[in-house]
Parts: structure tokens; sequence; C-alpha cells
């Protein structure tokens, strides 16, 4: 049928007799049927997108939790494009979204982040608590979503790069403290503790992408695991045989551990076994890297994921230091021949694309380690300051000469 008001018809008369006609005349009346509740469907679906407001966003693809974390103040996180979807970073910059904002009085940020049900300005409105609290309910009127709204009020210089405790302000909703909320990416949940950790909605591309890398039956390794998205996107959207997540901050481990259990319970998992099967595949162990890789298995894994943080001035084209070497140094021995990791880290513009030094960084650790190499892929993941890039270097080990594969 092409319209509501079409079905499907029958004619008795064509012969067959009174058998045939009368399951003719059934089978219409079931499909008629069918056909008029899809219609009513439809619909209300389409009532349902009249009723949303429009909003205007700008795509970009990202990746590296903490390589945000390092290297972004607040005035290089409103220049940042932004992935929309289930996670937001929302630009009031343009059109419909521009000429309300001027027209509410209010001093209005071109952008904000989207974690969970909370809203995140990167800096205090410009104002009184009252000119502030009605920023935070003119941003949660444009989403009924948005449960609370906060700002923050430094530049994410703590140890583990996240707020701390007094380094957000909530500007509306009903009073939380610890700001801690739940965040959908294509399906799986995670739990984060916006005070104490550190999560940006912008990486969901990027996270998507290593979890599609992931090939079946492999072991593989998440380094500088965070709260963990990119661990439970693979467990529970893989066939990965076992995925292994390292942590140092005690509450972003604490907040993967939440949601390693919630995953159980997790429908949508489309790895073997569904949720039950992503949570005994998916092991957490907290702690400092550099302590904990040399425990493990010599060339025990297929695929290393390490969102590298930003080390301040030790990092980029001026920075003063290793450039990650330590990290290289501990992980590279874990990786079998024909593995891969997925390396992260920083340049300036005039680097790309090509990343000259990155690529010179990894090749001299692994000619220490009499490894041979080959480069996949290299490409520019996100803006961390003005002419200032995080860079993603998928490469694979070719050859071991010091290091002996396991079967």
């Amino acid at each position: 049928p092409s319209s509501p008001g079409q079905g499907l018809f029958y004619n008795p008369g064509n012969g067959g007799g009174e058998g045939t006609a009368k399951n003719a005349e059934w089978l219409a009346q079931l499909v008629n049927e069918r056909h008029a509740r899809n219609w009513k469907k439809i619909d209300r679906f389409v009532e349902a997108m009249k009723g949303l407001e429009e909003r205007a966003v700008d795509v970009q693809h990202n990746s590296n939790v903490d390589g945000v974390i390092h290297g972004i103040d607040r005035v290089e996180l409103a220049d940042e494009d932004c992935y929309n979807g289930d996670q937001d970073k929302i630009d009031n910059s343009t059109g419909a979204s521009q000429s309300k904002r001027a027209s509410s009085g209010l001093p209005i940020p071109r952008s904000y982040d989207v974690v969970g049900d909370v809203a995140i300005l990167n800096s205090l409105p410009e104002g009184d608590e009252d000119t502030q609290r009605k920023v935070g309910e003119w941003i949660m009127s444009r989403n009924k979503a948005m449960k609370i709204c906060v700002a923050r009020t430094n530049a994410l210089s703590t140890a583990h790069r996240s707020p701390g405790a007094s380094g957000l302000v909530q500007l509306a909703g009903p009073p939380r403290n610890p700001v801690i909320t739940s965040h959908y990416e294509y399906g799986v949940k995670c739990v984060v503790d916006l005070q104490h950790t550190f999560f940006s909605p912008r990486m969901a591309p990027e996270r998507l992408r290593l979890s599609q890398s992931v090939a079946r039956g492999e072991r593989v390794l998440v380094v500088f695991a965070g709260v963990g998205m990119e661990a439970l996107l693979i467990a529970a959207r893989t066939e990965a045989k076992e995925v292994l997540a390292i942590e140092r901050n005690e509450v972003a481990a604490e907040c993967l551990r939440r949601a390693r259990r919630m995953l159980e319970r997790n429908k949508t998992a489309t790895c073997p076994g569904g949720g039950k099967g992503a949570v005994e595949r998916l092991s957490i162990m907290e702690g400092d890297a550099l302590d904990i890789l040399p425990t493990l298995e010599k060339s025990s894994f297929d695929r290393i994921v390490a969102p590298r943080p930003k080390e301040g001035t030790l990092d980029g084209d001026q920075g003063k230091g290793d450039a990650g070497k330590d990290f290289l140094m501990a992980m590279l021995p874990l990786l079998k021949v024909k593995g891969e990791l997925h390396w992260y880290d920083f340049a300036a513009d005039h680097e790309l694309p090509n990343c000259d030094r990155t690529r010179e960084t990894v090749q001299s650790v692994c000619q220490s380690l009499g490894l041979e190499m080959e480069v996949i892929h290299v490409a520019k993941v996100g803006s961390i300051a003005k002419r200032q890039f995080r860079v993603c270097m998928d490469f694979r080990i070719m050859r071991g000469l010091n290091v002996e594969p396991s079967n």
C-alpha cells in the first residue's frame, strides 16, 4: 500500500472456489489491521518529531579520553567542535539557537557539553548568582533530559585532570553532590563522577572506531582506561576473547567496576553471551600502568588501546618530555607479532598530516626492543588548543627479534 487510505484487496471472482475466497478475505483482514496499526505508529512518530525543538550541532570525530583532559583549558574547550547524538556538545552560535540566545537577555555560553543528564559549562557565566541560575535554567529548558546544570571553575589542573570536589558549581536543578551520572554510547552505559574523573562525550566516534577494529578472538589491553568507555564498548560490541582495562585513578576505576556490574543486565550487547558474556571477558586492574605492565605476560595481546594523557608542557612539538617513550617501552613487549597498537600523541599544525615526530618516537622504541613495525594509519582526531591537535597512530608489529610470540 502506498498511503494510509489503501490496503490489501482481493477479487474472489477470479476463480479458486469458496475456500480460496475465504482464505483471501481472512488474509486481507489480517494484513489491513496491521497496516492500520503501523500507520497510526507513524502518525504518532511524526507528531513527536514536530514537537522537538531544533538545535544546531557541529560534528567532528575525536578520540582519547585522557588526551582531552591534559590539553584543554576552558577557552580551548569552547572552541572545539563536537559530536552530537546521545552525547552532546551543544553549539548555540548559529541559526535559530543564536537568535534565541540573544533574545533571552542572558549571558548564554556559545557551547556546552552534555554528559548523561548533566549540562556542563566550561566556565561560570557572567553576572550574579541569580543570573547564573537563570542561565542554567534556560539551558535545561532546551532539553528535558537535562536534570542539572553545572559550570567548571578551574582548568582541570588536578593530578587526574578532573575538576576536583570544588571544581564544579551547580547553577540549576535539584542539588546533587557528588555529581555522578550515567552516560550511554551506542547502547552501552558508563558511570561518570564529573568531579573526580574526566569524560568527554566528544570522543564517542573515535571510541566506536576502535571497537570496530577488534577482530574475533582477540585479547585486548586498554591502558589509561578512565571510566572505561572504550573497554566497555569492546567487551559489549565485539567478539574479543578478553579485555583488560588498566586505570590509576581510584575513582575512575570504581566507576568502571560499577558500569561492569550494570553491563550484565544490558540487553543490547551484541557480543557472544550478551551482557553476561561481556562481563566475563572484561577485567579491571587498578594502579599505575608502568607498575602493572611489566607483570603481564609477554607477547600475549593482539591489540593495545593507549589513549595516553597529555603531560602538560612535556608533550607536543615544544615539549621537553620523552613523548611517552616509557609507556611504549612497557607496552610493546606485550604485543604479539602482527598485533596492533593504537597510540595517541599530540602535534602542532605544521606537523600534520605525516606526524614525523610521532613516527620517529615509535620507530626508535621499536628498534631499541628489536621490533619491526608498520604504520597502518595516522590521523588528526581532535583539537586541544589553537594550532595544537591530538593525533592517533595505528601501527602493527611485523617481526619480533627479541620478543618471542606466544601461540
